[in-house]
């Protein structure tokens, strides 16, 4: 894993899945886009209700704009993985080593429930000695879990405005 984009990924506070690519038939590949939510100024909301506004206030927008940075996380042994919208999700156990420190949006679970399910469920064990671990990345709009053999390589990029244009 580049060390770099790991690091700047393990820093992003918000982050959206915005695509995700299956390999061929036959190949155990897995790539998945995520872009970093920036958040804008505070500004007040506008539901259409007066009343409603008020007891709203103020919000930010957490949007993907130029400025955001692109991580393309490639898996390239997967055994199993899942997407959840985020919306449906039940937060899973972490213990984080320092408390004072947020949790990183990516981690690796070597106790994950998923990872339980895979081991329980699937013979992958039964014919590979190769370890399977547990990887996690919780965006803002999907919950991305993956069993694979060996860690995601990561790449980053700065988004600028050629990215969208259409």
């Amino acid at each position: 894993m580049p060390a770099d984009a790991l690091r700047q990924l393990e820093k992003v506070k918000n982050l959206y899945l915005s695509d995700f690519r299956m390999g061929r038939m036959n190949e155990r590949r897995l790539t998945v886009i995520f872009d970093e939510g920036i958040e804008g100024e505070a500004d007040q909301l506008k539901t259409g209700s007066s009343v409603i506004d008020s007891l709203l206030g103020k919000a930010k927008v957490i949007e993907v704009r130029p400025g955001s940075k692109r991580f393309t996380l490639r898996f390239e042994d997967y055994v199993s993985f899942k997407i959840t919208d985020e919306t449906f999700s039940k937060p899973e156990e972490v213990k984080p080593l320092d408390k004072a420190t947020p949790a990183s949006l990516f981690r690796e679970n070597p106790s994950a429930v998923f990872l339980r399910h895979v081991k329980e469920w699937t013979v992958y064990e039964d014919y590979h000695p190769d370890k399977m671990h547990h990887y996690c990345v919780a965006a803002l709009n999907h919950v991305l879990e993956v069993v694979t053999t060996v860690p995601p390589l990561v790449e980053m990029q700065v988004l600028t405005e050629a990215d969208f244009e259409e």
